[in-house]
């Protein structure tokens, strides 16, 4: 079936006024004028008005789906502290249904704001002799209809055998290759969290194997320091004499890159992962985007975990990333909308290393694209497509998402599930793991008798 998706606005990069793309199969096959394409598919079943604005699906570069059941909870840390306090309690009780249900939570909320790809890392400490956990999200991303990179957050600091986390590795990779938009990266937590023997593993597993990484990377000050102290370096100049980045290699926040850090992630074509939002709610500081950006190092945007943005929306966190980087230069045009704007699209998908796919709506590339809807009074007057989808827009205008021609969006809501019946299958599964991971004191859900209800 031809399938013609039309808008007021189609950004393709460039704004074609009264535009319309033209999706085959999985692929997008012609962008154009709206009148001129549909008199050359008379027959193709049309989408969106007039009135819409149609973009390339967004290109969320960092999350966590681990965090899918623990959202707005142990806001008021920083982040070594929040680790303690809550994600190093959580992870051992993970396990691949509430993996599934986690990421069915996240992924949905996602979707309802433009994500089409979803960089993801998922966070668990499982025993030894537990079963895998990180298939449970390649589960839920097939069901939802989202394209996911996805990793595991390993990490042998703490006790945990390497042998169990190559293990999950594997897992992984094998659930990812019976799947139709899931791809493999091997994932680092951080540099911190794992000892020489399990990085030089982590290193070999990537570049032996052909594999990306996914890897935290300075995201706080004392990140940097207990690294220089332990190994001379800093993480980003630790990596690079290991050998990492002869995979290819997105890191998450760098927040705290200098000048050296900045030439050496040039050189290796290092991406990054921005998260705004994430980065204010636990005071980690503001990445230098815009000094990176101007070195030519490929700059996505990040929504992060849902325990540590604590929103999956990210039109916010889209809109966030212009407006910190102009109150912190106190200067308007330190990242324009336009700017923004391509950092969640082609700029995270270069960031993956994916831009040959996705990232732009053109002829042979996948059909991941958003639709926002143009027709209610927030967009009713567009005089700036670019300004109208960073600053104006939200998660209510998102109309349809269509992922490799597949619309997992449609009317507002996603196809493939029930938000509500998933909602209230998450509600006793959250409850039971905040009381096991002894969270009571900080969530009101573990003593509300959710777990029975």
């Amino acid at each position: 079936m031809t399938v013609l998706i039309r808008g007021g606005w189609v950004l393709a990069p460039e704004a074609i006024a009264d535009g319309a793309v033209v999706v085959e199969g999985a692929r997008i096959v012609e962008v154009g004028p709206y009148t001129d394409l549909v008199a050359r598919y008379p027959d193709a079943e049309v989408h969106g008005s007039a009135y819409d604005i149609v973009s390339p699906g967004f290109v969320n570069t960092h999350g966590h789906f681990s965090e899918g059941l623990i959202t707005g909870i142990a806001s008021d840390y920083t982040l070594w502290e929040w680790i303690c306090a809550l994600i190093n309690p959580v992870s051992p009780h993970l396990d691949r249904g509430s993996a599934y249900l986690g990421t069915l939570l996240s992924g949905i909320q996602m979707l309802r704001s433009g994500v089409t790809t979803a960089n993801d890392m998922f966070v668990c400490h499982p025993a030894d002799d537990a079963a895998p956990v990180t298939p449970g999200v390649v589960d839920a991303l097939e069901e939802l209809g989202l394209r996911g990179v996805l990793s595991f957050g390993a990490g042998d600091r703490g006790g945990r055998s390497i042998g169990r986390q190559v293990e999950e590795h594997d897992a992984l990779r094998e659930a990812v290759a019976s799947s139709s938009l899931q791809t493999f990266r091997v994932g680092i937590g951080a540099l911190g969290g794992q000892s020489d023997e399990m990085f030089a593993a982590s290193v070999e597993y990537a570049v032996g194997g052909g594999h990306g990484v996914h890897i935290h990377m300075q995201e706080i000050r004392e990140e940097v320091t207990a690294t220089f102290e332990r190994t001379g370096r800093t993480v980003v100049g630790h990596c690079a004499h290991e050998g990492l980045f002869a995979a290819p290699t997105l890191a998450a926040h760098c927040v705290w890159v200098d000048r050296a850090d900045r030439a050496l992630m040039a050189e290796h074509r290092v991406g990054v992962a921005h998260n705004p939002v994430a980065n204010m709610i636990l005071a980690s500081g503001v990445a230098p985007v815009t000094e990176m950006r101007q070195l030519g190092i490929d700059v996505g945007i990040g929504v992060d975990g849902a325990a540590s943005n604590d929103s999956q929306d990210f039109l916010q966190a889209m809109k966030s990333a212009a407006l910190l980087a102009r109150v912190h230069h106190q200067q308007a045009t330190a990242m324009s909308a336009r700017e923004a704007w391509e950092m969640a699209t082609i700029g995270g998908a270069r960031a993956l290393r994916m831009e040959a796919t996705i990232g732009t709506l053109e002829a042979g590339k996948q059909a991941d694209i958003v639709v926002l809807d143009g027709t209610g009074p927030t967009l009713a007057n567009v005089h700036d497509p670019y300004q109208a989808v960073v600053f104006v827009a939200g998660s209510r205008e998102v109309k349809e998402v269509w992922v490799g021609g597949r619309a997992s969006l449609l009317d507002f809501e996603v196809t493939a599930v029930d938000p509500a019946e998933v909602a209230a299958r998450s509600r006793p599964v959250a409850a039971d793991l905040v009381r096991r991971a002894g969270l009571a004191h900080l969530s009101v859900l573990a003593g509300s008798g959710s777990a029975g209800s």
